[in-house]
């Protein structure tokens, strides 16, 4: 096998040094195991620009350079491999150096998505929802405008290439959690810092306390972006109805000019004022909706700034606790609940908006309301000619759309979930 010098010797390049540091107790150790048998040469490396890339053993190499120095020779096993292999070796060595710490699974599935961003590594195609696809190198999930849009993954095919997965198949908890912890570093809401010394459960802890905080203000936060986006359709109703008085007022006033008779000039005159009486209510009604409107958004945005805040505050003083070493995991959630109690009262004009939403509601499938309730007849009337798995899907469709509704009304009389699917009504039977 062929000698180099240690100070030839480069480490593997998708293990960043400063993020997984050495450990010098362990240099210690195999100093003393040098100094009795010397160094076993079973170590796999790369050639790279003159030098070789070690895939695994860098303690060891720290090791030789604090004994023998940096010219001292040893013997490597030199092989062609890709940037694929490295990475998956390092992530096998840092499992196998520092077990279930959460500050390494976190590096090493950023190693991974940072490589695939730079066209690296490949990773399967995502086969998840949007929600649940982010793009490198970004962390933040569902959000493709912070990348090229060229490069999406999820937790299940980080999963796979590190070959992070259950006996399912499924991607082992720790790879979700690490990413969710990457992206909150990301955003700001939590910091590299709150996961050193932790492990994967209590990283996971710290993480879903400080989701749930953010959580409880976004569901405020988007009932507010609800109603704003209300507010702007009523707004644009409005300056529609206004435009049309004004048509209708100017063609009534020109009709009054026309006029042959004084009774045709002022019953035309009469319609006039009364358009403008109806312009103007309409202008009133459109500002008055805009104004609504601005204010929503700047209680939505309230909301998630509150929500930043919280769960910062939360994940940090969880963190902290934990740290402390006085109490587990599994008090996480009362740990934050004394820095977080829950906000209470509902976002203002709630019941409005119960209503108003009541009355959308209504209209679905309402045959004088919905133009879909006409075309479901049609096609009930002509079922016998659909192919049976086309009747299949749309009865289906209609099921998941109906268990939907019953499933927010069960929540809405707060009895939870409704259990078993209903079955399609009578008279509507499948064929």
């Amino acid at each position: 096998m062929p000698k180099y010098a240690v100070k030839n010797i480069e480490p593997n390049p998708f293990r960043h040094i400063e993020r997984y540091p050495i450990q010098p107790a362990k240099v210690t150790a195999l100093r003393e195991s040098l100094q009795t048998t010397g160094f076993w040469g079973n170590v796999v490396a790369r050639p790279h620009n003159g030098k070789v890339e070690i895939a695994y053993g860098h303690h060891r190499l720290a090791a030789l350079k604090e004994e023998y120095g940096p010219n001292h020779k040893i013997e490597l096993i030199v092989r062609e491999l890709p940037d694929e292999v490295m990475l998956q070796i390092m992530a096998r060595e840092n499992m196998e150096e520092w077990g279930t710490s959460a500050s390494v699974e976190q590096e090493t599935v950023r190693a991974v998505v940072e490589a695939y961003a730079e066209d690296q590594i490949g990773l399967p195609p995502p086969t998840g929802t949007k929600t649940q696809t982010r793009y490198a190198p970004s962390f933040i999930p569902g959000d493709p405008d912070r990348a090229d849009g060229a490069h999406p993954y999820t937790a299940q095919t980080v999963a796979e290439f590190l070959g992070w997965v259950k006996p399912t198949g499924k991607a082992q908890d720790k790879v979700a959690a690490a990413l969710t912890a990457l992206q909150y570093i990301e955003e700001g809401l939590l910091t590299e810092d709150d996961f050193v010394g932790l492990g994967t459960k209590q990283a996971a802890a710290v993480i879903e306390e400080a989701r749930k905080a953010r959580a409880r203000r976004e569901v405020t936060a988007r009932l507010h972006r609800q109603q704003a986006e209300e507010a702007r359709r009523a707004a644009e109703a409005a300056a529609r109805d206004s435009e049309r008085a004004e048509r209708e007022q100017q063609r009534r006033e020109q009709e009054a000019k026309r006029a042959r008779n004084t009774a045709a000039r002022r019953k035309a005159e009469r319609e006039a004022q009364r358009l403008a009486e109806e312009r103007r209510r309409a202008a009133e009604a459109q500002k008055a909706a805009e104004k609504r409107r601005e204010a929503e958004l700047r209680r939505e945005q309230k909301q998630q700034e509150a929500g930043r805040k919280s769960a910062k505050t939360v994940g940090r003083t969880v963190s902290a606790e934990l740290k402390k070493g006085k109490v587990g995991y599994k008090q996480a959630a009362d740990i934050a609940a004394r820095v977080d109690p829950r906000e209470a009262g509902p976002p203002p004009h709630i019941e409005d908006f119960a209503r108003r939403l009541a009355g959308d509601l209504n209209k679905v499938l309402d045959p004088d309301r919905d133009p879909r309730a006409e075309r479901l007849s049609a096609l009930v009337e002509y079922r016998d000619h659909l192919e049976d798995h086309t009747r299949e899907d749309l009865a289906r469709t209609i099921e998941g759309t109906a268990n939907r509704l019953l499933d927010f009304a069960g929540k809405l009389r707060g009895q939870g979930r409704r259990g078993k699917p209903r079955a399609l009504p009578a008279g509507s039977k499948r064929r």
